[in-house]
C-alpha cells in the first residue's frame, strides 16, 4: 500500500478525542468497531485495503495496548468524561434499525428525538422552569392555554383498545373545558372551527 495514500487520509481532531477517551478495559466489540470503522474511512478516501487480510483480533490488541500506555502516561492528567446520555437524530431511511441495541450503545442511556430543534426547545424550557426567564427565539412563541383543547379519539372506529384505554381520561378533561369527538371523524367545518377556537388540537 502507497505511504502518500495512507497519509491522504485525515483523522479530525475530535475523531481522534472521541478514540483515546474510549477505556483501555472496554470490551473486545467496540475496538473492533473503532478499527472497521478506521478501515472504511480509508476505503472512502480511495486507498485499497484488502479488509479480509487485516488480523483484526492482532489489531485489536495493539490498539488495546495503546489505550493502555496512553492511560499510564497521562495518568492523573486527563480527567475521564462522564457518561452522558445521548440523543439519537435519525432519518426515516435508518430509523427501523435498533441502533440502541448495539453492543457500544447497549445499557447507555440513549434517547431519539426528531431534530436539533426539539432537542434546543427542551433544553429552553428547562431553562424557563429554572429561571422563569425565556431567552433566544423562543421567547417569541405563542402562549397555549391548556384548557382550550380539542381531541378527535379514534376517528376511524377501528382502534376500539385505544379508545378504551383514554376514553374515561378525556371525559374527566371535559371538565376541565376540554371538548371533543370520539368514534367519529369530524367534519371540515368541524376541524377548521377547532384550529380557530383552540391552542390545541390533539
Amino acid at each position: 500500500m502507497d505511504r502518500k495514500q495512507l497519509n491522504a487520509v485525515q483523522l479530525g481532531d475530535s475523531l481522534l478525542e472521541c478514540f483515546v477517551s474510549l477505556s483501555p478495559k472496554c470490551r473486545s466489540e467496540e475496538l473492533e468497531d473503532l478499527i472497521y470503522f478506521v478501515l472504511d474511512m480509508y476505503q472512502f478516501s480511495g486507498v485499497s485495503i484488502a479488509i479480509a487480510e487485516v488480523d483484526v483480533d492482532q489489531a485489536t490488541i495493539d490498539l488495546r495496548t495503546a489505550l493502555e500506555e496512553l492511560a499510564a502516561s497521562s495518568q492523573g492528567l486527563i480527567r475521564p468524561i462522564p457518561d452522558n446520555h445521548m440523543f439519537l437524530v435519525l432519518d426515516k431511511n435508518i430509523q427501523g434499525l435498533p441502533w440502541e441495541s448495539i453492543p457500544v450503545l447497549r445499557g447507555e442511556s440513549v434517547s431519539r428525538i426528531p431534530d436539533m430543534r426539539f432537542l434546543l426547545d427542551r433544553l429552553e424550557l428547562a431553562d424557563y422552569k429554572k429561571s422563569g426567564k425565556l431567552h433566544g427565539p423562543g421567547s417569541d412563541r405563542a402562549h397555549v392555554d391548556p384548557r382550550k383543547t380539542f381531541y378527535v379519539l379514534n376517528p376511524g372506529g377501528d382502534l376500539k383498545g385505544t379508545e378504551g384505554r383514554f376514553n374515561d381520561w378525556l371525559a374527566g378533561m371535559k371538565g376541565v373545558g376540554w371538548k371533543g369527538l370520539t368514534s367519529q371523524a369530524p367534519s371540515e367545518q368541524q376541524f377548521l372551527s377547532a384550529l380557530e377556537t383552540h391552542d390545541l388540537v390533539l
